[in-house]
């Protein structure tokens, strides 16, 4: 199931995981790892179901709160969401990924509340307010006037304007002229011409109105603005340049207080290599204990292996890898990693004991570790 998941064959890990979970309904780790492939194909609702299956499996499980809250974001269900995210920080407590995804879901909560507020603003003009008012009346053919229309000319009378009512026209005024109205060419019976919408003048004047339509074309706001404010999306390729020079050039995070946090480092680093390297260096060996102590993850198992063949090989002591490939050995869950292996990955792992081993350690402690790791030499 990994296999196909780290090959984009989403549909195919979901198949392999559900007959994990069929053969094995106790394990927390496989309904997780079935909701994550069905993040990948949209599929919000199902995830969140296999994330409460977790969790009802192992209730301390972080990363199922984390991607069901993903996918409750998805399914519009906000506030949920944030619940699922707060479950992550009582777990563990300052996670940066559980930190930001609540950022982002409560601004975004309060850009909905401020839309709304813009949409239906808080200074409504009244009927019962607004004394000059014009309405559009359709009558029936049969009964409209045969008179022909003539032109009026009206004088405006100053009303007794108060300096609240006189405030709150101006503010609708300023908002009124800060956006694009749309307009369409029929109205309804209750939409209303208020005096806010007519310029102030001393006479104003009703103009003959021929049959011929001449409402103008409807006004969109989001064609004005792409207009004004055109975008230049840059390409995917010079987007991923950009953000591996900026990663590069940023400082190594610090020693993660848990996997969550360490997971969370990998993503951002995972386009500068190097800068994986030089994070996993500065953990000792025997802080995975404390690191993994819930479970250990495949997937970031897998990727410490690649950093040990990708730079340790060459940079580092034997005894260091092999002391890592030892801690890794004994924490939770290991044997499910190990069983989840692709076979490159499988091949990473043979080809760092072949070099533990040719440089004199090998022995019987380390047999037993390679067959613990599914290599048999």
């Amino acid at each position: 199931g990994n296999g196909y998941f780290k090959e984009g064959k989403y549909e195919a890990a979901i198949e392999c995981y559900t007959r994990g979970i069929a053969a094995d309904g106790t394990n927390a780790l496989l309904p997780a790892n079935r909701a994550m492939a069905y993040l990948k194909i949209e599929k919000y609702k199902e995830a969140e179901d296999d994330c409460t299956q977790a969790l009802l499996l192992d209730a301390s499980y972080s990363k199922a709160f984390a991607r069901r809250g993903a996918a409750r974001v998805a399914l519009g269900k906000l506030k949920e969401a944030i619940q699922d995210f707060e479950a992550v920080l009582k777990l563990e407590p300052g996670n940066k990924q559980a930190i930001n995804e609540l950022t982002k879901i409560r601004n975004e909560l309060a850009e909905k509340e401020q839309q709304t507020h813009q949409e239906y603003p808080a200074v409504l003009i009244k009927e019962a307010e607004i004394k000059n008012i014009v309405k559009l009346i359709d009558n029936p053919l049969q009964i409209k006037s045969t008179k022909p229309l003539q032109r009026i000319d009206i004088e405006e009378v100053d009303d007794d304007t108060s300096d609240d009512d006189l405030s709150s026209t101006t503010l609708v005024n300023n908002w009124r002229n800060s956006v694009s109205v749309e307009t369409t060419e029929t109205l309804d019976q209750d939409d209303l011409l208020t005096t806010v919408d007519i310029p102030k003048a001393k006479h104003l004047k009703i103009e003959e109105i021929t049959t011929t339509n001449t409402s103008p074309l409807p006004v969109n706001v989001k064609e004005i603005s792409s207009t004004l404010y055109p975008s230049f999306p840059a390409s995917k390729q010079r987007e991923k340049e950009i953000r591996r020079s900026f990663i590069s050039a940023s400082p190594v995070p610090p020693i993660p207080a848990n996997s969550f946090q360490l997971e969370s480092d990998f993503r951002k680093l995972k386009d500068c290599p190097e800068n994986m390297y030089l994070y996993l260096k500065q953990i000792e060996p025997s802080l995975y204990v404390k690191l993994f102590q819930k479970s250990l993850d495949p997937d970031l198992f897998n990727q410490i292996l690649k950093i040990l063949h990708d730079f340790y090989i060459e940079k580092e002591e034997p005894s260091l890898i092999l002391e890592i490939l030892q801690r890794l050995s004994e924490l939770k869950r290991f044997d499910m990693a190990v069983m989840l292996m692709s076979g490159s990955e499988k091949k990473i792992t043979q080809v760092l004991f072949n070099h533990v081993n040719h440089m004199g350690l090998k022995d019987a402690s380390i047999e037993e570790l390679e067959k613990n790791y599914g290599i048999f030499s």
